[in-house]
């Protein structure tokens, strides 16, 4: 793997808040890939990614290549999110509108007379201001506004079908937008403090949120699957499952009591309460309204099986951050596996869009997260997951269950906000705070395939209704909840999943 800063003038040196790769992007010159990014300057940029090929064959110039700047917001943008089926592109931002994009023939006027852009010339490997005018390569045009967030917004998610949007508000709402009508047809009102990211299920059964009140919840789609059959005041989702605490033995408690001299207030209370107490008490799961971070974003792994998390914490582990995992047959109960050892709280979660051929050696079960289709011997497929905190980026893979694959940190001078991973899963963007993006170039061992979508299962009603049922998504047969201690090794931490319940 090799990762390198890009040094270009990304947006105006104010900090990238998002990024995002569209993946039905074909490139007339026979390679490369379109993403986007969303800035403080206000402004949505295109740009393109170059192939290996064509970074060997120019080296002086960027890894990346100015396409289009797109500039009708009126505030910093959040989040940008192309939609997964086709070359539209939403964004939004602390103006409180989502802006639907899509591309225009280069004939129309704004091509032809072309724009005056910043980032022009290139000196070294570093883009700066320049007076020369820029014919921009692509022109984008707004095709629909989205008006109705009371305050800023922080996170978007696409349905599988490209029809709805969902939103993520510091108005402690989410809200569902019908695309073509430009209309909301439902606001979820549940969260009691700003809602910080939302995930949208690619099968379209379920949505989750993730606010800075400490929750995740959970929403089952219940509405008719074409906005044409939805009417004013008719519930297309229902409320399926909350999650804020989860049970854990009081000796881990008492044993991280110990140890853990940064607990909060909450905590404190709870090690000093009668000793008579059950031998399990709650622990709460996510960060509260204190994370100094704009964003909590969740991601569903591209068959629906496994939805990663945001901002959790254990007290039970020298290391307090973590990424809780749920299956997708267990959304309704408690987190299956804890992806633990950050040092910073956990801001973004990304999923590979891809699956790939299994390992040779991973060819044991056991060893990975998923248990194999029902009618396989062993698993034929693995994923990939970034988990990305404020100081680093942690990367997974489903068929190693003892260990990340990967780390990568110490490139941003401040938080990382945001990742997003090409359609292949050969590159991944992480975005900072500092108002630069690098870029990290993975060798996958395996060939990357098409997405197979798993036979889903509706959300359970309650947590215990999947104690007597065998389990289609995550592995059977794991060991019980594991105390070992990340490994001390120079001042870095092991990140290692941890299984925090039984399956």
């Amino acid at each position: 793997m090799k990762v390198k800063t890009v040094l270009i003038n990304w947006h105006d040196k104010l900090p990238i808040f998002s990024v995002d790769f569209d993946h039905n992007y074909t490139d007339s010159k026979g390679g490369g890939w379109r993403f986007a990014t969303g800035g403080g300057d206000n402004n949505v940029r295109i740009w393109r990614l170059r192939t290996p090929r064509e970074r060997e064959a120019d080296p002086h110039q960027p890894m990346v290549e100015f396409l289009a700047s797109l500039n009708r917001h009126t505030a910093p943008v959040n989040v940008v999110r192309f939609s997964p089926c086709s070359s539209r592109l939403a964004s939004a931002g602390d103006d409180g509108v989502v802006i639907i994009w899509r591309q225009v023939e280069g004939s129309e006027e704004d091509s032809a007379q072309g724009k005056r852009v910043a980032a022009v010339s290139v000196s070294g490997n570093l883009i700066g201001d320049s007076d020369d005018h820029f014919i921009e390569p692509e022109t984008w045009r707004p095709m629909a506004l989205l008006r109705g967030s009371l305050a800023d917004i922080c996170d978007l998610a696409w349905s599988p079908d490209g029809r709805f949007l969902v939103s993520a508000s510091v108005d402690n709402t989410a809200r569902i937008w019908d695309v073509a009508d430009a209309r909301c047809v439902q606001v979820l009102v549940d969260h009691s403090h700003y809602v910080q990211g939302v995930a949208w299920d690619p099968l379209g059964e379920f949505i989750a949120t993730q606010s800075s009140d400490r929750s995740l919840r959970v929403y089952k789609w219940i509405g008719p699957k074409t906005p044409r059959d939805i009417k004013p005041g008719m519930d297309v989702v229902a409320l399926g499952a909350s999650h804020y605490t989860m049970s854990v033995p009081v000796a881990e408690q008492s044993a991280a009591a110990e140890n853990d001299s940064g607990s909060d207030a909450e905590g404190s209370k709870m090690d000093v309460e009668d000793s008579t107490a059950p031998t399990h008490r709650s622990q709460r799961l996510f960060h509260d309204d204190n994370l100094a971070s704009f964003f909590r974003r969740p991601s569903i792994s591209p068959d629906g099986r496994l939805l990663a998390t945001a901002a959790g914490v254990q007290r039970s582990r020298a290391s307090r951050n973590t990424c809780y995992v749920w299956p997708r047959d267990g959304l309704a109960g408690p987190p299956v596996l804890s992806l633990s050892g950050h040092q910073k709280p956990v801001v973004a979660t990304r999923w590979a869009p891809c699956e790939f051929e299994a390992l040779a050696a991973a060819g044991d079960a056991q060893t990975g997260w998923l248990a194999p289709p029902s009618d396989c011997e062993k698993s034929t497929t693995r994923m990939m997951l970034a988990v990305g905190s404020q100081g680093a980026v942690a990367l997974y893979d489903t068929s190693v269950a003892g260990r990340a694959v990967g780390l990568v940190g110490g490139l941003h001078y401040a938080a990382i906000t945001d990742l997003a991973w090409t359609g292949d899963g050969s590159h991944l963007v992480i975005a900072s705070l500092d108002g630069f993006a690098s870029v990290a170039t993975l060798d996958q061992p395996s060939t990357a395939l098409g997405v197979k979508r798993c036979v889903a299962k509706n959300i359970s009603e309650t947590a215990d209704a999947r104690s007597g049922a065998k389990q289609d998504c995550v592995q059977s047969g794991h060991p019980p909840p594991t105390e070992a201690q990340p490994a001390e090794t120079k001042g870095k931490k092991r990140l290692a999943p941890t299984f925090v319940g039984t399956i």
